[in-house]
């Protein structure tokens, strides 16, 4: 079975393996010789003086955050935000008044006789005793 074209396909096949094994002898010499070169030092990206100072700020910020739970900072706020309320009912549970004691004389008259019943919030109940 001395056909030529069986003898023109081993050439080609040969061919092929010779590119091939160049091919992959190149490629390992590249990898080798830019995994041995040295890193250029110079490059390294340098932090202006401003963004030094926002990322020390952002870094305060979140240790800050992480001393007080989240739930706690959320409910701070919300204490800082929301006004202080009082609500005065008499003995039947009718509501008599409302407001902001600090503001109005006269609830804080009523709230001065009044006894404490609870507080939720920034809000406080108080009961008028007869």
């Amino acid at each position: 079975m001395n056909s030529p074209k069986v003898k023109t396909q081993n050439n080609s096949r040969r061919k092929v393996r010779t590119i091939s094994t160049v091919l992959a002898m190149l490629l390992a010499m590249v990898t080798l010789f830019q995994a041995t070169a040295k890193n250029n030092t110079g490059s390294e990206r340098r932090i202006s003086a401003m963004e030094s100072k926002a990322l020390a700020e952002i870094e305060a910020f979140l240790m800050e955050d992480e001393e007080m739970g989240l739930e706690a900072t959320i409910l701070a706020e919300i204490e800082e935000t929301a006004p202080e309320g009082v609500k005065v009912f008499n003995s039947e549970g009718e509501l008599v008044a409302s407001g902001d004691p600090s503001t109005d004389s006269s609830l804080r008259n009523l709230v001065n006789q009044a006894d404490y019943l609870t507080s939720f919030g920034n809000n406080k109940y108080y009961r008028m005793t007869e």
